[in-house]
């Protein structure tokens, strides 16, 4: 793989509106207030898993803002928060940075009422690694339909020898719900399996069947009619895996009040 970084979809499809220094301290307020669990050693509000969460029972997210935007949704004045946080470990106090947990993402989407800002939607899900989630400046902010917006942001893992990579996006659709969906985007394992041609026989067959380089520019489709308001994702997969070779070919995957639905026949399907 000459590059591990997939084109994303463009990070900002309508220009948001900028909110009142005053509407934004009382937006944080609202959100603090629905936490009310402060920890203040990392100056942050902790938040439980979510459900199925493969994180320890002793563990909680120290949650904090990374981003916020102001859109006209249905015809009001919404606003879009983003928090993001790493993984506690509530009985030793500290960071849980085991390879095998997370970090934590919530949106919370507030409408105005009365003059004041309350929550009316809200979503959370585990994304990232060592604990920990990507870096407030690698989330995006983008609409996913006509009148749906989300954040998104690309993940990248290593380990033996292999690089794989995907796009996270978190929500909101026209039912009402905040939801998330996963989209393989590539995968490189030349650096665990090497030259194959330095090896012999059956060994170097096994190499170059196993060999994969893939990579996929992803955009969402906006022909289609959307379900729940939500555009369905389109993949533009190149790159070879074995001795099948891919140039720009295409894989829809559509949304289905859930989730973006990858096929089973995407090259990258195991790595969902």
């Amino acid at each position: 793989m000459k590059r591990i970084v997939s084109t994303l979809i463009p990070a900002v499809l309508a220009m948001p509106a900028l909110a009142a220094p005053a509407d934004d301290a009382a937006i944080r307020h609202v959100i603090e207030q629905h936490y009310n669990r402060p920890l203040a050693a990392e100056k942050c509000q902790l938040s439980d898993p979510p459900k199925g969460s493969q994180n320890l029972r002793n563990t909680a997210y120290c949650m904090k803002r990374a981003a916020g935007h102001t859109v006209t949704r249905n015809g009001k004045t919404t606003r879009y928060e983003l928090y993001t946080g790493f993984a506690y470990d509530l009985e030793e106090k500290r960071i849980n940075d085991s390879h095998a947990s997370s970090g934590l993402a919530e949106v919370f989407v507030l409408e105005k009422e009365g003059g004041k800002w309350a929550i009316k939607l809200h979503g959370k899900d585990e994304v990232g690694a060592w604990g920990k989630t990507p870096d407030a400046e690698d989330w995006r902010f983008m609409q996913v339909g006509g009148q749906n917006w989300g954040y998104a942001v690309e993940t990248a893992y290593t380990g033996q020898g292999s690089t794989v990579t995907g796009l996270f996006l978190l929500f909101s659709d026209n039912r009402n719900r905040i939801a998330n969906s996963y989209i393989p985007t590539g995968l490189d394992n030349g650096a665990h399996y090497g030259n194959c041609k330095e090896y012999k026989g059956r060994e170097r067959r096994h190499c170059e069947e196993m060999e994969t380089s893939l990579d996929a520019d992803v955009s969402f489709n906006r022909r289609l009619k959307p379900e729940f308001d939500v555009w369905a994702v389109e993949a533009s997969l190149s790159g070879t895996q074995g001795k099948k070779r891919y140039r720009r070919q295409k894989y829809l995957m559509p949304y289905n009040g859930k989730t973006h639905v990858v096929p089973k026949g995407y090259p990258l399907y195991s790595l969902m």
